[in-house]
């Protein structure tokens, strides 16, 4: 069997296994430019909340056409190197290989064409990208049909794509891209003298945009665009494929409190996978009488735990002026710790758990709780953004008498718990003080949240 047969058969695979709305999705991505009339808009926007497999429909828009176009390119834009990386690996599974992959990387000395990757540099005098690249090089990044880089990076990508007669645009992460940051490519596109046959944009509008500081934010290019069309509406994905149910409801709770447009169905792989099954076939060995943590919260039938942490102390400002709370921290260290020596496979494989928190210093605090060997499993809700994982610890730390949760209730910041739920598979526990947060503040996030139907309740010891 040739090796074009072979692909062709892992991409049609593949694509059996996709819903009509991923399908009418990547058909989207893949009609050319129309301009058919006013009501017509021409820009594709695939909204894809967690779990739904937009990174998949993209590389699946980009495999088809990798199958009928020969000639044509695709330049597949990201904002993280991250999300370059997964894209290029979902590629890499269905086949392709270097002659029709590539990356692009800032990285002068990362050059290995074995493996698709080509770093370059820019040179100011030539105006050029491609700087200190051999002709064997050049020509190589003219011939491979899709390159892949982070938007910053973009001009790499379009200086080699300009002697192809027909392009394509595909940008992954739309959330965390701004007005400016997308119509620098559109400038870069002119400059290069490319005109797209199509242009198309992946992500979900509801997470985090990437920020230095608050008074920075801006829309991303979504919203930009929702605001100049107001009636035109994305291609939905509904179905995810990552989260147990009863951690999907506490997601659709935070989506009702964000004001989304549609709500999440679990897909029927993913429905009732908790800990102990496929995949990840845990054993469990349960938590002995006497141990300070409930047992509860490790049980594997209650994928979904809300720890109500208002008996604990209180918040602090650190040296840095970031925030903590030291009793709130002990806590997700301990809980980390039990996860990862109570749960293993008959491999001996022990589960990793990883916490999330919104700040700094509590990311910090609970690391000196850890042992060595568990101290990378902590770290800021903005820098899970884009990963997974089978079981996610989330201290939101604020535990205070009236009610105040800092940056948690800004309006482009609350997306802070979304982001940090949704990045469970199988397991979430979330520890949050109930008097803080509801009984007193009454901030919608989390009473929706708390509320939920499927959360198991339980309460932290003093």
């Amino acid at each position: 069997m040739s090796a074009y047969r072979e692909i062709k058969d892992r991409v049609e695979e593949r694509y059996s296994r996709f819903d009509q709305l991923q399908r009418q999705a990547v058909e989207a991505i893949l009609d050319e430019w129309s301009s058919a009339g006013d009501e017509v808009f021409i820009l594709p926007v695939v909204d894809g909340p967690p779990g739904t497999g937009k990174t998949s429909v993209g590389t699946m828009a980009v495999a088809n056409y990798l199958l009928e176009n020969r000639e044509g390119g695709i330049t597949y834009l990201c904002y993280t190197h991250f999300a370059t990386d997964v894209a290029q690996g979902s590629l890499r599974g269905l086949g392709f290989g270097f002659r029709q992959v590539a990356r692009l990387t800032p990285n002068p000395v990362e050059r290995d064409l074995r493996r698709g990757v080509i770093g370059s540099s820019y040179d100011p005098w030539s105006g050029s990208y491609l700087e200190g690249l051999s002709a064997n090089e050049r020509r190589y990044l003219q011939e491979v049909q899709v390159l892949l880089c982070t938007l910053h990076g973009s001009g790499r990508a379009l200086e080699s794509m300009r002697r192809k007669q027909e392009t394509r645009i595909i940008v992954d992460e739309f959330s965390q891209v701004n007005p400016p940051i997308f119509f620098m490519t559109l400038q870069r596109l002119r400059r290069f003298n490319l005109n797209p046959l199509g242009y198309a944009l992946l992500g979900d509008p509801l997470q985090l945009p990437v920020v230095t500081t608050q008074p920075l934010l801006q829309p991303n290019i979504a919203d930009y665009i929702r605001r100049l069309r107001p009636t035109y509406h994305a291609h939905e994905l509904e179905f995810q494929f990552r989260m147990h149910n009863d951690i999907c409801e506490a997601v659709n709770s935070l989506r009702r409190a964000l004001n989304a447009g549609f709500y999440l169905r679990s897909s029927d792989s993913v429905r009732d996978r908790d800990l102990t099954s496929d995949p990840f076939n845990f054993r469990w060995r349960e938590v002995s009488s006497g141990e300070e943590v409930s047992r509860e919260i490790f049980d594997p039938q209650h994928a979904l735990v809300i720890v109500d942490t208002s008996n604990l102390g209180r918040e602090e400002v650190t040296v840095g002026g970031s925030k903590r709370n030291r009793d709130e921290a002990g806590l997700a260290a301990r809980i980390a710790i039990e996860f990862n020596r109570s749960f293993q496979t008959e491999d001996g494989i022990h589960l990793t758990p990883m916490v999330l928190t919104p700040y700094s210093g509590q990311v910090r605090e609970i690391r000196n709780m850890l042992p060595p060997d568990l101290q990378e499993c902590c770290t800021t809700i903005y820098r899970s953004q884009g990963r997974e994982y089978p079981c996610v610890i989330v201290s939101f730390v604020w535990n205070n008498p009236a009610g105040f949760i800092g940056f948690l209730e800004d309006f482009r910041l609350r997306a802070q718990t979304y982001v940090a739920c949704s990045r469970a598979q199988a397991k979430l526990v979330v520890l949050m003080s109930r008097h803080c947060f509801i009984d007193v503040g009454g901030h919608a996030d989390f009473v929706e949240l708390y509320n939920t139907r499927t959360a198991h309740l339980v309460r932290a010891r003093a």
